[in-house]
């Protein structure tokens, strides 16, 4: 017989309700019957296999939320042990609980058994794909996870710069506000910035002058009793060194992902914008294959592309918006926003890029950006103003990646 088993994760374990038959009654007053316990059971992280007695031989179809990490292990081994796996959008889920259960609060069983309703009304009876989840390839897959990998890192690695420049403040002033960068923006294991190398007693691959440079100027201010470099602090620095490390390791493993012959095409265009690494591997998690948008109309293709990099906007003001037309709020993912955001302020916002050029397409982006960013005596817009300047860029930027994809990919 066939069983469909929904799921709800958890950190540590999961909610699952087995079904044989779907409930012949409202669902939630199915939920509040004794025969709900029947059917629901909880299961901790290491009871996967008592999870899969029960499910047997008969053929089954499981359906839970991508819950992120949490989800990941039960995915993995439902599809290993021969189990249909459904992926259920949270924003869908969240709507369906208000509609069946009449709440918005968070009920685990129920939710599980939301699932199991989710299928029956949105995969066999009608298939709407707005309620699933696609699987992603397994190099976007792969390439995602270094993302957020990197993300963590430099977030950790940036908070440990900023509790030492605090430290410095008054173990050494005169270094507190130092800004020790990537040459050339290299990232290679076991060379971090050299400030923290020095710092962190690592600045063995360092040339002798710079090793100089920064003893004499420690010992000068020693002398002078301004500078005295606690323990702390130089472990502090250590654990940037590693955090560096682990960065460039990440990174490597990002660009073998980018650099496999199924992207050659998105590289041509991505060359066009000048992007770096991360900012191709944003993009690409969010847009690949871009076959999916060209059997769209144009219009509404480049609506869901601008949803897909973090870029769409939901307006929930009934008729009234703000002045300027800049109401709404920004709808996809906030992490390929937060790049391109980055890739506009600190690319295309500059007067001038150090020992670089604009290509074609980043001229194009800065005369946008100029008419919308300066008033017409040539001041800055400041504030408000100046962020609804650089939101436009974004959107515009976004707009001159699809046309250039579009016409690539024709």
């Amino acid at each position: 017989m066939f069983k469909v088993i929904g799921i709800d994760v958890s950190a540590h374990r999961v909610d699952v309700v087995l079904l044989e038959n779907f409930p012949q009654i409202a669902l939630r007053d199915f939920y509040l019957s004794p025969e709900f316990e029947k059917v629901h059971a909880v299961y901790e992280v290491t009871e996967l296999d008592n999870l899969l007695v029960k499910v047997g031989d008969s053929p089954a179809v499981a359906i839970l939320e991508g819950t992120g990490t949490y989800s990941y292990y039960w995915r993995k081994h439902l599809k290993k042990n021969g189990i249909f796996v459904l992926t259920a959008d949270q924003g869908m889920v969240k709507s369906t609980r208000r509609s069946l259960g009449g709440t918005d609060n968070k009920d685990d069983p129920f939710d599980a058994l939301v699932m199991c309703e989710l299928y029956r009304r949105h995969y066999l009876d009608v298939y709407d794909r707005r309620f699933w989840v696609k699987e992603l390839d397994p190099k976007i897959e792969q390439m995602r996870r270094a993302l957020l990998d990197l993300k963590t890192t430099t977030r950790k690695q940036t908070s440990f710069i900023n509790s030492i420049k605090g430290r410095l403040a008054w173990e050494y002033p005169a270094r507190a506000t130092v800004k020790s960068q990537r040459a050339n923006g290299s990232l290679d294991v076991g060379k971090p910035p050299a400030f923290w190398a020095w710092l962190a007693g690592r600045g063995d691959f360092l040339s002798k002058s710079i090793l100089s440079r920064f003893n004499n100027h420690y010992e000068k201010e020693q002398k002078c009793d301004r500078a005295n470099i606690s323990e702390m602090t130089r472990q502090f620095a250590s654990s940037v060194c590693d955090l560096h490390d682990t960065e460039a390791q990440i990174e490597l493993r990002l660009t073998n992902l980018l650099f496999d012959s199924d992207f050659d095409r998105y590289h041509r265009v991505f060359d066009r914008f000048s992007f770096g690494y991360r900012e191709r591997g944003w993009i690409l998690s969010r847009i690949f294959p871009f076959e999916d948008f060209l059997c769209l109309p144009k219009k509404r293709a480049l609506r869901r592309f601008r949803q897909a990099c973090g870029l769409g906007k939901i307006e929930k003001s009934s008729g009234q918006m703000r002045a300027g037309g800049g109401g709404g709020k920004w709808t996809g993912c906030a992490n390929t926003r937060s790049t391109l955001w980055t890739y506009i302020n600190c690319r295309i916002e500059p007067q001038k890029l150090k020992g670089q050029s604009y290509t074609a397409l980043q001229l194009e982006l800065r005369e946008y950006f100029i008419g919308r960013a300066f008033e017409a005596d040539g001041t800055k817009k400041r504030g408000g103003r100046l962020a609804d300047a650089r939101n436009a860029s974004c959107r515009k930027l976004a707009d001159l990646v699809f046309r250039e994809l579009y016409n690539e990919m024709k």
